[in-house]
């Protein structure tokens, strides 16, 4: 992960070109960690769903133009959050991997607004990929971020571009990203199971599949 030993990148303006679900490209991403400052207001690094003390923890680390992400978020991770979720069963966290500077500048937007906003705000951005990924061609991609963060109290360009020249932002960005080294990542998703790494790939590529290898592992912690 050579793009882990440069500096993050400011702004996402002028935009890179969309990498798809690889390894951050040159000049894309590069953590400068800020000490903490990625944690949430629960401690975690990273956005938790669910029971802070169930048996399995499941971090995800991702990519808002990714399309292997969305896949994943469309597919399979809404089973997830109904059968072990909700249930107690899984504390799931959300790691952001950027892969790109449009990541960056969406990841930015999704931390400037009211914390209790920020997985609606994820759901936005996967649910519009193809558009934002459109718009970042045409050279328009703030344009289209706006548009989204207008529904969460961003009111106008101005106010975007502060959320993303934020320097607190950029480095609780840097130190999500830098966590991904002791893992191991090079592309999203990447998910780590109760401290395992897991690629998409195999079982995890379907709500089915994912739910057995879930189910055995509870299996193995007594919890039916």
């Amino acid at each position: 992960m050579a793009a882990l030993s440069r500096r993050f990148a400011l702004l996402a303006l002028p935009v890179l070109a969309v990498v798809a679900c690889g390894a951050a490209s040159d000049g894309a991403v590069s953590p400068q960690p800020a000490g903490g400052g990625a944690t949430t207001q629960s401690g975690e690094l990273g956005h938790v769903k669910g029971d802070p003390n169930a048996p399995i923890t499941l971090i995800e680390y991702a990519s808002p133009t990714c399309g292997a992400c969305k896949y994943w978020h469309d597919e399979v991770e809404p089973t997830i959050q109904e059968k072990y979720v909700a249930t107690g069963k899984v504390k799931f966290v959300y790691r952001e991997y950027p892969l790109n500077q449009i990541d960056i500048a969406a990841y930015s937007m999704a931390r400037c607004v009211d914390p209790a906003n920020y997985f609606d705000v994820i759901n936005d951005l996967f649910e519009r990929q193809a558009g934002i990924i459109q718009a970042a061609q045409n050279s328009v991609a703030k344009t289209a971020l706006l548009t989204i963060g207008q529904q969460y109290g961003i009111a106008d360009m101005e106010a975007l571009d502060a959320c993303l020249s934020n320097a607190e932002i950029r480095n609780a960005l840097a130190d999500v990203y830098a966590s991904a080294e002791e893992f191991g990542v090079n592309g999203t998703p990447t998910f780590v199971v109760d401290g395992k790494v897991r690629n998409f790939e195999g079982d995890y590529r379907t709500a089915e599949g994912f739910s057995k290898q879930l189910d055995a592992l509870l299996a193995e912690k007594g919890v039916p």
